[in-house]
């Protein structure tokens, strides 16, 4: 079976500890061999510059990051950065782990086009518009009061995204910005780490119409670990399927994933230590009475389908 995590801040921690992702050790959720022993078989890295490099240095650290997981990638002959179809064809007939480059806000485009087409150059397939603040692209969900969704610079953004072969990531956005992006992109989007509002209220997490919509668009919304989005506190592993049960009641099988966020906070839900506990997750689903073929579906399959679709079958 194949497993793809949507959502990890693992190579900005690495940078900041200034160990290698390629090594065993310790520290954080995750690194290579961790992810093969958990069975992930793509991972999702976003790069995620810390509010310290706002305003004007964002781009600057994005590209120390990107160039951090490079080197540490080198060190690994057995992961492939997938930049295109054959890319994840290749990967996914080989033991080769998969590494998808994302960038975790829009700051570091710096109100430019040309910008993003040179990060989709270096490598970077998804974006999420913004964090949870207003940038030049939208307003994130703490800006929600204002009613403010993409700005025009956001919506060539998503054309852009859409031309070039980009995943566009709705998480975090504001609801306006959100529809927004439903109503312009020709492409599934994805929220990739964002659970449901009506399992437990939280403002990352998308209401019962924004989940339909993405089904209706063939995207994925990516079942998130951060206890916070999950329920009360010490909430565990049955409360996290009961998001995946919602979701799957809701619209099908098809529209759901899983977005960690390892290493994007200190404590995951109860249960859950690093990415080694991910198997886990998988037994939780089949605990709960899910069929193989759903479990399978809901592991990867989904999330490779997005992928399929939305990535250029070579590069430029």
């Amino acid at each position: 079976m194949i497993c793809v995590d949507m959502h990890c801040d693992s190579v900005s921690e690495a940078y900041k500890t200034g160990r290698s992702l390629a090594k065993p050790c310790g520290q954080g959720h995750v690194d290579l061999p961790r992810l093969r022993q958990a069975g992930i078989k793509v991972q999702f890295f976003a790069l995620f510059p810390d509010r310290i490099y706002y305003p004007g240095r964002t781009l600057q650290q994005v590209l120390r990051l990107l160039d951090y997981a490079t080197e540490s990638f080198r060190e690994d002959a057995g992961i492939t950065v997938i930049r295109t179809r054959q890319d994840l064809q290749h990967c996914l007939a080989t033991e080769t782990l998969g590494a998808v480059m994302t960038l975790e806000g829009g700051e570091p485009l710096e109100g430019e086009i040309r910008i993003l087409r040179a990060l989709y150059r270096l490598g970077v397939r998804g974006l999420g518009l913004t964090w949870n603040n207003r940038n030049e692209l939208a307003d994130g969900v703490a800006e929600g009061q204002t009613g403010g969704g993409l700005t025009r610079l956001g919506r060539q953004v998503v054309q852009e995204m859409n031309r070039l072969g980009m995943i566009i990531d709705v998480s975090h956005l504001s609801e306006p910005g959100f529809w927004d992006v439903l109503e312009l992109s020709s492409a599934p989007v994805i929220a990739s780490h964002s659970n449901c509002s009506a399992v437990w209220d939280h403002p990352r997490n998308l209401t019962d119409r924004q989940i339909k919509a993405i089904a209706e668009q063939r995207g994925v919304v990516g079942i998130s670990l951060v206890p916070q989005f999950v329920g009360p506190q010490g909430a565990g592993l049955s409360a996290l399927i009961e998001h995946i049960d919602h979701i799957c009641s809701l619209v099908g099988d098809e529209y759901v994933g899983f977005g960690s966020d390892f290493d994007g906070l200190k404590d995951l839900i109860c249960g859950v230590n690093d990415v080694t506990d991910f198997p886990a997750l998988v037994d939780g689903l089949r605990g709960r009475g899910y069929s193989q073929e759903a479990v399978a579906r809901i592991c990867g399959r989904n999330c490779l389908r997005v992928l399929e679709v939305v990535l250029p079958e070579l590069e430029e």
